[in-house]
């Protein structure tokens, strides 16, 4: 009896995490495929459809999103944040808590994902090459002509791979190349929670609250007058702070 007892919350979490991994594709399938045709429309549609996307997705996974710092944020205006990167799940956790009209620069291989990498091209995400010094500045050149054309707000990751136990790692400098030749503010974010909803080399997600909290904008003129090295050092230090806030 006690065995069948001790038993239960472990069949318990291994159907949930079926449910949510059969439930992923299926969103998967379909809204990528919807925003693929939105996308010929309007690029704005097909934003605003992956949001939803990324809302349900998270969901279905019981994960809930706080955002603090908001108010910081002026409606309409166009910035690049800068985010630490705990897990797979910080991509809707930003979706939902910065909005729909971003614009994420993510490593070429998640665009080779069938059916998931179409949705993030027809979405306007920009895949960058690492391992390439030159299309890699033709990818950060890229996205400034989008943020400039499109009115959305970029999105990078310059630890450059998740952590694997919540710190914030080292920045690469380069990422910091976009935030000078961009000319808009760069805004701090940290993921706080994220890597406890879904840890590293899990595949069961664990129901519960991620905090966005967004920092401080760093204006256009201040970002002119630091070097790339700089920049980075102050940028890591604010997310870091937040990170390690309690």
């Amino acid at each position: 009896m006690g065995n069948k007892t001790s038993s239960s919350p472990g069949i318990f979490r291994k159907l949930h995490m079926l449910f949510f991994f059969v439930a992923v594709i299926g969103l998967t399938i379909f809204y990528a495929s919807v925003v693929l045709v939105a996308a010929i429309v309007s690029r704005k549609l097909a934003r605003k459809l992956a949001r939803d996307w990324n809302r349900r997705v998270l969901g279905i996974g019981g994960v809930k999103v706080r955002v603090t710092g908001k108010e910081k944020l002026d409606r309409g205006e166009r910035y690049v944040f800068m985010s630490n990167h705990q897990s797979a799940l910080d991509i809707p956790i930003i979706y939902m808590g910065i909005g729909e009209q971003i614009s994420f620069i993510a490593k070429k291989e998640l665009f080779m994902i069938p059916v998931f990498g179409w949705g993030m091209w027809a979405v306007g995400h920009i895949s960058i090459d690492r391992q390439n010094a030159r299309k890699a500045h033709a990818s950060i050149e890229k996205a400034v002509r989008r943020l400039n054309k499109e009115n959305v707000s970029l999105i990078l990751f310059p630890e450059g791979t998740r952590s694997k136990d919540g710190r914030v790692l080292d920045f690469k400098a380069a990422s910091f190349t976009l935030a000078l030749q961009a000319g808009v503010r760069l805004v701090p974010v940290a993921i706080k929670g994220a890597i406890d909803r879904l840890p590293p080399k899990s595949s069961r997600i664990v129901p519960g609250e991620v905090i966005l909290e967004i920092g401080d904008p760093i204006s256009a003129e201040e970002l002119a007058g630091q070097s790339k090295a700089d920049i980075c050092k102050r940028v890591h230090s604010a997310i870091k702070s937040m990170v390690e806030k309690t």
